[in-house]
């Protein structure tokens, strides 16, 4: 019954249920009975399904939400650098003119902010000689 809830939960990062990403179609949970069913046990059985359906599903929603909670807080947030402030210039994008790079700084030193100019990218005051 857990995995029957599990599959057909509607998940935030796929917008979609694994069901529906498996098989390309939405299980339907309750039907309606076409002949209604005189029998007392089977009415008291499905009600007894709908409960325990209903029950999983919240407790799954309650520990997905709760383990979001957590992993967010774990996070590490991302620099905020402003103008004025001082970066690094790495060597990952600079060509210099040498056979090999082997005993090269991997950060030349630090720089000035200019301006930022996209979320990572900021423009440096450099020097004439680096």
């Amino acid at each position: 019954m857990v995995q029957f809830v599990y599959n057909i939960l509607i998940y935030k990062a796929t917008k979609q249920t694994p069901f529906f990403a498996n098989y390309r179609f939405y299980f339907t949970i309750y039907k309606t009975p076409i002949i209604r069913p005189d029998n007392l046990y089977i009415a008291i059985k499905t009600e007894h399904f709908k409960f325990l359906y209903n029950r999983f599903k919240n407790e799954l929603l309650f520990i997905r939400d709760r383990l979001a909670k957590y992993y967010n807080i774990k996070r590490i947030k991302r620099p905020f650098f402003e103008e004025g402030g001082k970066a690094y210039l790495l060597y990952k994008n600079i060509i210099i003119k040498r056979p090999n790079d082997k005993l090269d700084f991997k950060k030349f030193r630090l720089f000035i902010i200019v301006r930022k100019i996209l979320e990572n990218n900021y423009e440096l005051l450099l020097f004439k000689t680096i």
